[in-house]
């Protein structure tokens, strides 16, 4: 046995046959001949790797009289690969870029996975085992020096690509991995606009907010795209500031150089909040606060605010509003009276809209609420529109009313009057939409227009992990 199986049914096809008798034989041959072969050879790379079990596989069907066609050769060539080297099926969905997740729920149940724009499906291909499961979790997590047993069944990891891996084990599951799979290039803020998730009226406001001293929570529900919004929004943050992140799972992906991660780790005792107050004494310019969930963690960020050590202090946390968001605080024991220390609130949601004519559902991702905070309460620039599928600007209705506070701080810090802060707004929307779609060019042209940073200079890309690697940013914008 394998530990897995191709499965004659299944959504999502991966291209490969169920396996007779002979070939899983062929498979494990191959697999014991390589590990011995490479216990003195040391393997280059995937092109070598392959041809040496090209090789093993014939010399299997040699050795045994085994008749394979040259396209079973293939199969079962880049099968044993796969088996041997990388995380059997898993690898196929994890190179897929449709895909955003993926799910293994038990043995003999095929693996599901999450196609962004079509939802849930299901694969040809399954686990036929607890101890597989056990086995390709132990595989995928031993990079980040894990490892999941009966006696300590739940591990949480980063795969080397960056995508989050759980998985659980008996008494706790039947046998369960999810893998949240990462975006290596971040959401550029046209890309944002392209998918409806925010108004280019209203990303343009908000350059001008991240551009500024302000600090700004972003709530929502689970894989709402909170950090990928996060993400995207540090296009408008000066290239060359020092920028401090503290996470518990790496998932901030910004291309500053001059950035520091820290990750908590609760297997060697090192909490969130610890980090948050250490970050402290390493003069930020600013400061990403990873996802606060619980007490502890927001008195934390609370107490960067009130402290005023950043330029501009960011967050994401669960909550299906704004209101929610500001009673979770409450609830968490902040004062009515430190909460205008935070002056945005932007709430994201991952929902289902439906189309009455086909009767079918597709899962959308949009910004509903922009609230800046006056006197503790959430008072809101933009709301979404669930009629229309818009984000609607009620920052006209405010100027009737109350002033917008955050608009006149804005003007204020820029020097500004009224008039030529709505100038800069249409500048900005005009900047978004002319800019490229691609993350990395977009962020160029956007460093060079607003602050004349020549962004191959002082940036690289960033992966999940923080090793910081060079780019294509060399490109002419």
């Amino acid at each position: 046995m394998l530990g897995w199986k191709m499965l004659n049914v299944g959504e999502y096809k991966l291209g490969f046959p169920v396996l007779s008798e002979e070939e899983i034989r062929a498979v494990l041959y191959a697999e014991e001949r390589f590990k011995d072969e490479t216990r003195t050879h040391e393997i280059i790379d995937e092109k070598e790797a392959t041809s040496i079990f090209s090789e093993l596989v014939s010399e299997y069907a040699q050795r045994n009289k085994a008749y394979l066609t040259r396209k079973q050769e293939e199969y079962l060539t880049k099968i044993a690969f796969l088996h041997t080297c990388r995380f059997a099926f898993l690898s196929l969905l994890l190179d897929d870029k449709e895909i955003e997740e993926i799910s293994i729920i038990g043995p003999n149940i095929p693996a599901y996975i999450f196609l962004r724009d079509k939802g849930w499906k299901t694969t040809n291909a399954c686990f036929e085992s607890e101890q597989g499961i056990s086995e390709i979790i132990n595989k995928m997590a031993s990079g980040a020096g894990r490892r999941i047993t009966l006696q300590n069944p739940r591990l949480s990891a980063v795969l080397p690509d960056g995508s989050r891996l759980h998985a659980s084990l008996p008494p706790i599951s039947k046998g369960e991995i999810t893998i949240r799979k990462f975006r290596e290039r971040p959401f550029s803020p046209k890309e944002l606009c392209e998918h409806e998730t925010v108004s280019p009226e209203a990303i343009a406001l908000l350059s001008l907010i991240m551009q500024g001293d302000f600090s700004v929570a972003i709530a929502g529900n689970t894989a709402s795209g909170k950090t990928t919004t996060l993400n995207s929004l540090f296009s408008f943050v000066p290239a060359n500031e020092r920028i401090i992140i503290t996470e518990e799972t790496p998932e901030i992906n910004i291309p500053h150089q001059h950035q520091l991660r820290l990750v908590a780790n609760s297997d060697m005792d090192i909490a969130l909040k610890d980090l948050v107050y250490d970050s402290l004494r390493m003069r930020p310019d600013r400061m990403i606060i990873g996802e606060v969930r619980n007490q502890e963690e927001i008195e934390a960020l609370f107490d960067v605010l009130l402290g005023g050590q950043a330029r501009g202090t960011y967050a994401t946390f669960h909550a299906q509003s704004a209101e929610e968001g500001m009673q979770r605080l409450r609830s968490f024991g902040i004062n009515e009276n430190d909460l205008d220390s935070l002056d945005l609130i932007v709430v994201q949601r991952r929902m289902l809209r439906y189309d009455t004519k086909t009767g079918s559902g597709k899962e959308i991702r949009r910004i509903i609420e922009i609230c800046e905070i006056e006197g503790g309460k959430p008072s809101p620039l933009f709301a979404y529109d669930a009629r229309t599928d818009k984000l609607v600007s009620k920052i006209s209705g405010k100027r009737t009313g109350k002033p917008c506070v955050i608009l006149e701080k804005i003007a204020n810090d820029l020097k500004l009057s009224k008039k030529e802060l709505e100038t800069e707004i249409e500048k900005r929307k005009k900047l978004i939409k002319d800019s490229e779609v691609e993350f990395h060019k977009s962020f160029g042209r956007i460093q060079k227009q607003i602050f004349n940073i020549d962004t191959t200079k002082v940036c690289k890309r960033t992966k999940q992990n923080g090793n910081v690697q060079e780019d294509d940013m060399n490109e002419d914008y």
